[in-house]
Formats: structure tokens, C-alpha cells, sequence
């Protein structure tokens, strides 16, 4: 769920301010939407992956309209979290909040950066700010950080209570019925873990990590061909993550 989470820092409306809307026969505002235009393109850069390409064309939107833009941070600092590279990822979001303060995204993204970091209190810290905020349009997302930092403490009932929060916005919020599986699985409820990873892959058919949680929590009540049709489907949905190896390695030990 962390790779999941933490790659949603870019969210449809911050693609869509980022592209200009049209001709205009004023050069100045011709040359604003041309940023736009480019900073648009470095998100969808961003979004495929193709993090060097986004490096590219957020460099050329920079030298378009080179103003200090809180989005130009933030967009950078989520290619630099891809990349792996953490502190410049870090100094970028914290750029983007020194020129725009409270900016809700950043946050969040830095929320997520400590999270990946194992920077547990941290990550509690700055998802709290914007959970308080009900015009935040991600706030289950950043309930169901929250409840993995507190889980990863080792604070059960605090990370179950921010699942829960989270679900009360979104009853439907796939990871966090995942993560409330993990945390069911891990306190024996192994029942009650099964229903909340079904629900997950219910909303998301091709939520690979969730069948191979499904699995895991099937072997634990010994329903070993419960488990095996688990880890096939983990295996036909993505045979080459680090889940579908795991599976491949229950098929053939397991269930062979």
C-alpha cells in the first residue's frame, strides 16, 4: 500500500492547472499558457514514470516563465520522491510551502516522503494538518498514512482508528481496508482480515497486494486452495512485482 499511497501526489486538478487554454493574442499571456502547457506535460511525464522526461520539460517550463511557483516545487519534488532521491525531493515540497504556506498538497506529499523514510512521528505531524482541513480532497488517503505510521509504531488502536476514519469518508477507500486486513492479520483476527481484503479487491479488481494479503490470511486458517487461487490471480495480475514473486514462490511450494 505505501508504493500506492505514496504515488498519488499529483491528483487530476493539479494536472489540469498546470495546461494553459489556448491562443490569446497577448504575448505575455501567450507565454504563461505556454508554461502551463509545459508544466502540464511534466506532470504527465511525472505520472508514466518517465522521470527524466519530467525533469526535462519542468526545466523548460522554468525557463518559459521563470517565477517562483509553489506547483514547480511541488511537481519537482514528486519526481525526485520517484527517483528515490529523498532530500531533494524534501527541499523542494519545503519550497513549495515557503512560498505558499498551508499548501495542502506539499504537505501532504511531505507527509508521505517521511512515511517512505520510516519517519513515523514526522509523517503523523504533517498528515494531521491536513486532515483538519475539509476542503482537502485526499483526507482518507492521508487518514490511512497516518494509521500505517501509527501501525509501523506499534500503536494498534491508533492505527485502526485512523482506518476507520478514513472509511467514514470513503466506505469504499480500497487501501484502507487493506491496511485494517494488515492490521486484523496481525492481531490473529485472520476472519475478519479476510473480509476487509475481499472488500479491497472488490473496489479494485486488479489490487494485486490485497490478493496477495488475501493469501496470506487464507494459509493462516490452513484453506491452502483459497490461498493458491490467491497467489495465481497475483501471479496473472502482475507476475513481476515483488508480490508476484512472492507468489510464485507459495505456488510452488504450497501448492504444488
Amino acid at each position: 500500500m505505501k508504493r500506492i499511497l505514496l504515488l498519488t501526489f499529483i491528483v487530476t486538478t493539479l494536472l489540469t492547472s498546470c495546461f494553459g487554454g489556448g491562443k490569446n493574442s497577448n504575448p505575455d499571456v501567450n507565454k504563461e499558457e505556454l508554461y502551463k502547457d509545459q508544466k502540464g506535460l511534466a506532470v504527465v511525464s511525472l505520472r508514466r514514470g518517465n522521470f527524466q522526461q519530467a525533469v526535462k520539460e519542468l526545466d523548460e517550463a522554468q525557463a518559459l516563465f521563470n517565477k517562483e511557483d509553489p506547483e514547480i516545487y511541488l511537481i519537482r519534488g514528486a519526481i525526485y520522491f520517484g527517483l528515490k532521491d529523498y532530500p531533494v525531493a524534501e527541499s523542494n515540497y519545503k519550497r513549495a510551502l515557503e512560498i505558499k504556506p498551508g499548501y495542502a498538497q506539499a504537505i501532504f506529499n511531505l507527509c508521505g516522503l517521511y512515511l517512505k523514510e520510516n519517519k513515523f512521528d514526522a509523517a503523523i505531524t504533517e498528515c494531521s494538518k491536513v486532515v483538519s482541513d475539509p476542503l482537502f480532497n485526499a483526507r482518507e488517503s492521508a487518514y490511512t498514512t497516518i494509521g500505517l505510521a501509527y501501525f509501523n509504531k506499534g500503536d494498534i488502536a491508533s492505527a485502526r482508528d485512523n482506518y476507520e476514519k478514513a472509511l467514514q469518508i470513503n466506505p469504499a477507500f480500497v487501501y484502507a481496508h487493506n491496511e485494517l486486513g494488515r492490521l486484523y492479520m496481525a492481531t490473529g483476527r485472520e476472519g475478519e482480515a479476510i473480509n476487509e481484503f475481499k472488500l479491497a479487491i472488490s473496489g479494485l479488481s486488479t489490487y494485486e497486494e490485497a490478493y496477495y494479503n488475501l493469501g496470506l490470511a487464507y494459509l493462516k486458517i490452513d484453506d491452502r486452495e483459497n490461498a493458491c487461487q490467491s497467489f495465481a490471480e497475483v501471479v496473472r495480475l502482475s507476475p513481476n512485482s515483488e508480490f508476484g514473486i512472492n507468489s510464485n514462490r507459495y505456488l510452488s511450494t504450497v501448492c504444488n
